[in-house]
């Protein structure tokens, strides 16, 4: 894991009046880097106790591999996406296993076929991220939500929920949580619609336009 003292590569910029709050924001990244590393810390000790059940081992490696996206995302340079070729199932599979124990929502991926697609993969984990979470609070407690991911001409990632449909949940971070989302797959070439799910609900497809089968990887 990565030491909390090493989490921030890059030098904080010397504020002026014209990057004030830029500065103030790099500030606040930096806090949370900082955090993030001692955290990190306490997982590892956790995870050096003998004693841990198998369950226990599990969910404490679902955090440990979230804690090392957020870190990531702490320290990320702002650039340009790194493409590379990822098994999208995969990927959906680790998020899903970590939200569904982060709530009392029912959260499932659908069955499928292995698929591989050439994109950023901390931004995908973050678009589809947004997605679940905000698809979790709209269902509620006691609702559902299922992500689905398919190929054809498109390589499309599915998140739908059995809650009362966009603006009739509780009120939140949807709408930040959307906008996110929407730029961040302009950034990967990519396109989100969300409608109305066929009985109720909401449903948010994301179509990236590099499509392939696993096999072809």
């Amino acid at each position: 894991m990565h030491e909390g003292s090493n989490l921030v590569a890059r030098t904080r910029p010397e504020p002026s009046h014209s990057t004030e709050d830029l500065g103030r924001l790099w500030g606040l990244v930096h806090d949370l880097g900082q955090g993030l590393g001692a955290l990190s810390l306490l997982i590892d000790a956790i995870g050096d106790d003998p004693e841990l059940s198998t369950e226990a081992r599990r969910r404490l490696d679902l955090a440990e591999q979230e804690l090392s996206r957020l870190i990531g995302i702490a320290t990320l340079p702002a650039e340009e996406p790194v493409f590379e070729t990822i098994d999208v199932r995969e990927v959906l599979e680790s998020l899903v296993s970590l939200t569904a124990l982060s709530g009392r929502t029912t959260i499932t991926l659908r069955p499928g076929v292995d698929v591989a697609l050439c994109t950023d993969r901390t931004l995908l984990w973050r678009m589809v991220a947004n997605l679940v979470d905000n698809a979790a609070r709209a269902a509620g407690p006691d609702g559902t939500v299922e992500v689905a991911v398919g190929t054809g001409p498109d390589v499309t990632i599915e998140v739908i929920d059995d809650g009362p449909g966009f603006g009739g949940g509780p009120a939140g971070m949807a709408s930040l949580g959307l906008g996110i989302v929407t730029e961040l797959a302009r950034c990967c070439g990519a396109h989100l619609r969300v409608c109305p799910a066929e009985h109720g609900g909401t449903h948010a497809l994301l179509s990236f336009p590099r499509a392939g089968q696993l096999g072809n990887m």
